[in-house]
């Protein structure tokens, strides 16, 4: 008896043991981003940039956008500094209440109307104009703001820029406040505050340097990097390269990740609208075997439907081709209750088509105020026997 106990005593010992032993080797012990992220060491005894320990030591420089152009542009404003080789970017984004708005462009409209009276005292016509320009959009930011339809908003940008040496540190930011200073955007090295800035980039949500600018929501969008430089589908046709990747891109107008197969194609006179649908049109037929229709008003199409060996259909006063606004298909449709197919003549629609093609037709030749809903309806009446009369002839 003494033997059990001694055993079953010493046994609860060991499980104790083993119990008080699992926190250490828990190896499912989940660690904190801060955790993921740190590096081995960082050394920031210096003012203009930081030293990253870890597998290999890289340097590290920290910035804040300083200066912002009058009008900003979508997506050439910070284009560059996205793309910009091996850095990182933060923005921060604080909504200003309306009434801090309020009061805040209240004052800068009554500072530019001093300006502008001290101005024209003194003979600065050239001063009075800007700062009467200036006074001008406060007042219509202030109004939209007023309204509910514009809102102010406070932003702090800030990027960091790694390198493998301090050389190309010092490279890469002449070459990056270059690049930026072409889209009038002013970029500052966080000096003596490398730190902090450089925490400020970091994914804690933690800004410590607050270096902002005030946008108001038209301008805020431009900031957003909605762009990619993967564009295009897996199959479809090519219709040129990308610029980012120099990897062609392929079109495909029926590929299954649209949800439709609609397109519009808006550019400015000259840009290559005209162009792009050619090409678009004369490899679908030559690669994809797809037909298409085009409704040409000017008749520019014509080459790209002979060079593919399709038919040209001129529409014109001397043009011995009509149009049968009357003629009318069957039309297959499915039973909602049984499900089946049946070959159907919808003539009350094709009436309704019919008429509003011929009230048109009577509005534009006569443009007369007496084509009014009376003779829509008689216009109706007068298509419908048509058809009725058709029926019972077939």
């Amino acid at each position: 008896m003494w033997g059990k106990k001694q055993n079953l005593k010493q046994g609860e010992e060991n499980q104790k043991l083993v119990q008080n032993s699992e926190p250490e080797y828990n190896i499912l012990k989940q660690k904190t981003i801060k955790e993921l992220i740190a590096p081995s060491g960082i050394d920031a005894s210096n003012i203009d940039h930081l030293e990253i320990v870890s597998n290999t030591k890289r340097y590290a420089r920290s910035f804040f956008v300083s200066a912002l152009p009058r009008m900003a542009t979508f997506p050439e404003l910070f284009r560059d500094l996205y793309l910009f080789g091996d850095v990182n970017t933060s923005i921060y984004i604080n909504p200003v209440p309306e009434a801090k708005s309020q009061n805040e462009l209240n004052r800068v409209i009554n500072q530019l109307e001093t300006e502008r009276i001290v101005a024209a005292d003194r003979g600065n016509i050239n001063r009075q104009s800007t700062v009467g320009q200036k006074r001008y959009e406060a007042e219509q930011l202030r109004d939209e703001i007023a309204a509910g339809f514009n809102k102010l908003y406070e932003a702090s940008i800030v990027s960091t820029i790694f390198a493998y040496s301090l050389e190309d540190l010092d490279k890469f930011t002449s070459l990056l406040a270059t690049e930026m200073s072409k889209s009038l955007v002013g970029i500052k090295s966080a000096w003596g505050i490398q730190e902090d800035a450089f925490k400020s980039n970091l994914p804690l949500m933690d800004n410590k340097i607050k270096k902002v600018h005030t946008f108001d929501r038209r301008s805020m969008g431009t900031i957003f990097p909605f762009t990619t430089s993967e564009v295009g589908h897996s199959t479809g046709v090519p219709l040129g390269f990308n610029k980012q990747t120099g990897v062609p891109i392929l079109f495909d107008n029926f590929h299954p990740s649209l949800s439709n197969y609609n397109m519009v194609i808006f550019a400015k006179s000259g840009a290559g609208k005209s162009v792009t649908m050619k090409t678009l049109i004369s490899r679908s037929a030559v690669l994809m075997g797809i037909e298409s229709l085009a409704l040409d008003a000017e008749g520019e199409y014509s080459i790209v439907a002979e060079s593919l060996g399709g038919i040209n259909v001129v529409l014109g006063p001397n043009s011995k081709t009509i149009i049968n606004l009357f003629d009318i298909e069957p039309e297959i449709i499915k039973d909602e209750i049984t499900g089946k197919e049946r070959i159907v003549l919808n003539v009350e629609n094709k009436v309704e088509d019919v008429t509003q093609a011929l009230l048109t037709m009577a509005r534009g030749s006569t443009r007369s105020t007496e084509v009014n809903e009376l003779t829509k309806q008689i216009i109706a009446e007068a298509v419908a026997e048509e058809y009725s009369a058709s029926r019972n002839y077939i």
